[in-house]
């Protein structure tokens, strides 16, 4: 394999691969890209067993053929080459351009693990802002099994950390109930793309040919929308930003202890506060509606779903007791967030 292809194409496609290299030393083949040449055409493949991506770009082919690459040092030389100049990558591991040549230790092409295919007919997705609305709401605790992902199911994109919940109509295709690990649907935000999947995996093809290859996470994902009580003793709306950037600003009090701030609604104001080691913050904004009561919440756990409406003027808030869950909606999206009052001594 020889290849000459612009740097700027190939930073691209490199980044494009990046997400599914594999961090670990188990499987050193797996901490490659895999390189295919031909017809004038670069075909770039990464897979961690989790997930996996093919991109292409155009490409000058001397030689067809493939072979794998150490991915960090390949996408840092390239990324650090001028922009406007070209690369040229060789078999035998050795990269030029115009101002130098380096070296890597190649592999063959034939020990990097087949990505995982489905048989069957695609459907059309597009899942649009909904994946970023939801994906502050899925765990990072690997322990927590199934809630490290997305569900898609029943026309709604949802997730949770089992603290927090966020839900989002969307179009889905009929029949569609996956769960798709937490990475692999940050891929899919403001994506069009056509999907096909089995019992363990999903194939996920982009508009611009980009392949994503993920395992379907094993189980039954929790159902949220019972989560999500009937009715509401107390129901208020804020302006979103004036909310954000209050709830922004005692956060900086709040973090030096506990991340907790309080709320207090009466009178057509909200009162915002927290107290940590001597240090207080204080903030008071008008709301609207006739709300009384007061909760408690983790202030980075509150602004995460203030943040996913950003598209809104304004926000609803919609309690019960300072125990129950409490509801944040707007608007201009058809999306609920919720979230659990923390409970405090006092």
């Amino acid at each position: 394999m020889k290849i000459t292809a612009s740097q700027t194409d190939l930073t691209a496609l490199l980044a494009t691969i990046g997400p599914a290299v594999s961090n670990g030393t188990s499987h050193p083949i797996l901490n490659c890209v895999r390189l295919a040449a031909t017809k004038g055409k670069l075909t770039a493949s990464a897979f961690n067993l989790d997930l996996g991506i093919t991109s292409s770009c155009a490409a000058l082919v001397d030689t067809d053929g493939e072979v794998c690459l150490p991915y960090r040092m390949l996408a840092a030389i390239v990324a650090r080459i001028d922009d406007d100049q070209t690369v040229t990558i060789a078999a035998d591991g050795t990269l030029t351009s115009v101002s130098g040549s380096y070296g890597m230790p190649p592999q063959a092409a034939e020990d990097f693990p087949d990505l995982p295919m489905v048989k069957g007919k695609a459907a059309s997705l597009a899942l649009g802002s909904a994946v970023k609305a939801v994906l502050g709401a899925a765990s990072t605790d690997a322990a927590k099994g199934l809630l490290n992902g997305v569900n898609a199911a029943a026309g709604h994109l949802s997730a949770t950390d089992g603290h927090r919940m966020m839900r989002v109509a969307v179009d889905l295709p009929s029949g569609l109930d996956v769960t798709l690990p937490a990475a692999t649907a940050k891929l899919l935000a403001d994506q069009t793309a056509s999907i096909t999947t089995d019992k363990a995996h999903a194939v996920i093809t982009l508009e611009d040919g980009t392949i994503i290859h993920s395992r379907i996470m094993d189980g039954t994902y929790p159902n949220v929308a019972q989560l999500i009580p009937s009715e509401f003793k107390q129901i208020f709306t804020a302006n979103r930003i004036r909310l954000q950037r209050a709830l922004e600003r005692v956060a900086i009090v709040a973090e030096a202890h506990n991340d907790v701030v309080k709320l207090a609604a009466a009178n057509g104001e909200l009162l915002i506060t927290a107290e940590a080691d001597g240090r207080n913050g204080r903030e008071l904004i008008a709301i609207e509606g006739d709300a009384e009561g007061s909760w408690a919440f983790n202030v980075h756990y509150l602004l995460d779903g203030i943040k996913a409406f950003r598209s809104a003027q304004a926000v609803m808030i919609c309690a019960n007791t300072a125990t129950t869950p409490v509801v944040l909606k707007c608007d201009s999206m058809d999306a609920t967030y919720l979230v659990m009052p923390v409970q405090i001594k006092g």
